[in-house]
């Protein structure tokens, strides 16, 4: 799928070799850039629900104030904020919302929540938007950046010094969240800008990556394979492949590398049909020049 800026995305998701049940979920809406990632968590099968909830309702949010003639941006939010990032806000900020009330008025779902990480993005630039470990990264000039800081207990105790990365990595609480759609009426949503460059690729991923697959690793996968389909499929296999002790879902998007004729579509997205008009006018009108020299 490919989105109205020519970035091509894919994404799959896989319960993994030891869950048999699939708490993940994800969503690409290709024709607003919009791509999300969430892992539940719950008794039952409520972690599903939560999952499946957080990503139907950010996407039917972003429908309804991105898909139309007009686009709506909401009034208030986190002061210092893009529109983009206002927008993203409120979508996760209600998908909470419907998630906690599921959770109080449906006895076995009390307690469900969910990670989220959710990304607008266009050629030259994303917001992201995300609560819980659900992870950004960005692939750029054979280098992988994570953009995202999980909101896990293990990680404030690294940040407090109590206890240290590689520690964090082998700890049994890693999967202690410190935040997470649906845990409270309210929500904390980390909401960030990025620039982005031609050939860039972009990269979320459940929690079950992390656990199986090292980051070099992820790095090696992306250079190896060009096609996001490939990287998806790949990165998933490797996670089973070293154990996939948890469910692993992932999404890539990549934006085309520039080309021949990268300027010109840059301009027309900026100033419209007329610049196109223009240009034609202009190329005709030397072309007329060039056979009055020849007849010359």
């Amino acid at each position: 799928m490919r989105t109205q800026d020519g970035i091509e995305t894919s994404g799959a998701t896989d319960p993994g070799c030891v869950r048999k049940n699939n708490e993940d979920n994800f969503a690409i809406e290709p024709e607003l850039g919009l791509l999300i990632v969430a892992d539940g968590m719950g008794g039952h099968n409520s972690g599903e629900v939560a999952s499946g909830l957080a990503t139907k309702e950010i996407a039917h949010y972003a429908r309804q104030m991105l898909g139309g003639e007009k686009v709506l941006v909401p009034e208030g939010g986190t002061p210092g904020l893009s529109a983009r990032g206002r927008q993203l806000e409120l979508f996760v900020k209600s998908a909470n919302t419907i998630i906690y009330e599921r959770g109080r008025n449906y006895p076995k779902d009390a307690g469900m929540g969910t990670t989220v990480v959710a990304v607008l993005l266009d050629a030259k630039s994303m917001t992201v938007a995300h609560v819980g470990d659900s992870r950004l990264y960005l692939w750029r000039q054979r280098e992988l950046s994570q953009l995202t800081e999980d909101h896990s207990l293990v990680v404030e105790m690294v940040k407090r010094g109590q206890m240290t990365a590689d520690d964090a990595l082998r700890s049994p609480q890693q999967n202690m969240l410190t935040r997470a759609l649906g845990a409270e009426g309210e929500v904390q949503v980390d909401v960030a800008e990025h620039p982005l460059l031609p050939g860039d690729l972009v990269l979320l991923a459940t929690d079950g990556l992390a656990k199986m697959v090292s980051d070099a690793e992820v790095a090696r996968v992306i250079e190896s394979e060009g096609d996001v389909r490939k990287i998806v499929a790949a990165l998933i296999a490797r996670s089973r492949a070293a154990g996939g002790v948890d469910n692993v879902t992932v999404v890539a998007a990549r934006v085309p590398a520039r080309c021949e004729g990268w300027v010109e579509g840059l301009v027309s997205r900026l100033f419209g049909r007329r610049w196109e008009d223009g240009v034609r006018l202009s190329n005709l009108s030397n072309s007329k020049g060039n056979l009055k020299d020849l007849k010359a």
